[in-house]
């Protein structure tokens, strides 16, 4: 059985010089009573060479003594992890640890899985998954090893040391590093189960830290610009040239429902006129590579015109600032127009969905399509919000006019009478007690 015992020793081959005359570095490592070296890829003159490290004081040997003092260090650590992990660690196990490889093809490690992961998704890229959403993960990922070098002082964790206890954790480091709102850290713990249940569906992990985090989500408003406010942003002029490209950009949006990013790589190529003489834009979405078919309304045809010589935009459909920019100069927009509001690039987007669409009587499903929504359910919290607004615009309504209308009354009827007084007054108008059925009128007169 091999020991779990380990020396490292940088060793310089002084036999074998170069055509400077320097010599090549190598890390001894032995195990139990196997020992065998592998190239660190760094070469020393020999007289600058003792001890197992750089003698010099140059900025040169400083390097050098770095980069083997950071090999020592991953040697050991790997050693460390595979002691941990349960397995015998031989030579050629620990070679391939360095090398990033595996020995049997499984994997033990979150990082590692995480990378492998990445890896594969990456070729999916504008197939089944976009740039865009490829980068998050790379994002959750990044994150995911900052959390694990400021707990562990290492540069990954085995799968089973994966607890529930170190998922909130992160959870929590995320959220005071990065200021992020409620479910967008929400969205980056489902990424991170979404990783681990590989590992859990491939036998590399027997339990599921995941199981008892819950994933909550807060409903967020969909702010959205009125048509009074959409008019008076429409109907404003502008002396600043980059006030009215913002304008012009946010409106068209607001008529197409796109994002900023879907506004922005709009060339005069996705715009065609079918067979009717409708004029469309054919795009796909970038978020969920979803294609999308706008029939344009008139005032998204006007800005297209407006802005087509234009010769700065290179190719581009419209003069669209980066998202950054956008937001900073609405603000400013929002300002000269007397609209309070937080006004945000993809408030367009949910303007387009309840002020200029659904208020409109059109169809949540057609919506959906326009929006490139994967699911109808996405597209119903819009239809949710003009609910919500119905209600409170007729409960606002109420407190206007209450009091300020009167329902006339009919006449008050008279009372039926009692037993008691028909007979007397029977009595006083009969009697002689001839009583006839066009009498009855003095029961009721």
């Amino acid at each position: 059985m091999t020991t779990q015992t380990i020396k490292v020793l940088m060793i310089a081959q002084k036999n074998k010089p170069n055509a400077d005359g320097k010599v090549p570095i190598f890390a001894r490592i032995t195990v139990g009573k196997e020992s065998r070296v592998i190239s660190t890829k760094l070469w020393i003159a020999p007289e600058r060479w003792g001890n197992g490290k750089a003698l010099g004081n140059l900025k040169e040997d400083k390097a050098i003594n770095k980069i083997l003092e950071e090999l020592r260090f991953a040697i050991m650590q790997k050693h460390t992890e595979m002691l941990r992990s349960g397995e015998e660690v031989t030579f050629d196990k620990l070679k391939l640890a360095l090398q990033g490889k595996d020995y049997d093809g499984s994997c033990r490690y979150f990082i590692e899985l995480f990378d492998r992961w990445l890896e594969e998704y990456k070729k999916q890229i504008g197939i089944s998954t976009s740039e865009i959403t490829y980068g998050r993960y790379v994002v959750v990922r990044n994150r995911l090893q900052e959390y694990i070098k400021k707990t562990t002082k290492m540069d990954d964790i085995l799968l089973n040391e994966v607890t529930p206890f170190f998922i909130t954790g992160f959870d929590t480091y995320n959220r005071n590093e990065y200021p992020i709102a409620n479910n967008y850290a929400m969205k980056q713990l489902q990424k991170l189960r979404t990783i681990y249940q590989v590992a859990i569906d491939n036998g590399w992990a027997k339990r599921n830290p995941f199981a008892t985090i819950k994933i909550r989500y807060e409903n967020n408003e969909r702010g959205f610009l009125t048509k009074d406010e959409l008019a008076r942003i429409m109907a404003k002029k502008f002396t600043i040239p980059r006030m009215e490209h913002m304008r012009d950009v946010f409106v068209f949006s607001c008529f197409t429902g796109l994002s900023h990013c879907d506004v922005l790589k709009l060339k005069q190529e996705n715009v065609y006129v079918d067979s009717d003489g409708r004029t469309w834009i054919k795009t796909y979405r970038n978020k969920t590579d979803v294609p999308v078919h706008i029939p344009l309304l008139e005032v998204p045809q006007i800005i297209i015109a407006k802005y087509r010589n234009m010769k700065q935009l290179r190719g581009k459909l419209l003069p669209v600032p980066s998202n950054q920019k956008c937001n900073t100069y609405l603000k400013e927009l929002a300002d000269v127009c007397g609209i309070n509001k937080n006004i945000t690039f993809h408030m367009a987007r949910h303007t387009f969905a309840t002020t200029v669409t659904l208020t409109n009587g059109v169809p949540i499903e057609t919506v959906s399509k326009l929006l490139g929504h994967r699911s109808i359910r996405t597209t119903q919290i819009y239809a949710k919000v003009i609910n919500e607004k119905l209600a409170e615009d007729m409960t606002d309504l109420a407190t206007r006019i209450d009091g300020k209308f009167e329902l006339a009354s009919p006449k008050k009827a008279k009372p039926y009478l009692t037993m008691e007084e028909i007979e007397e007054r029977t009595r006083r108008l009969h009697p002689d007690g001839n009583f006839k059925l066009k009498d009855a009128a003095c029961y009721i007169s």
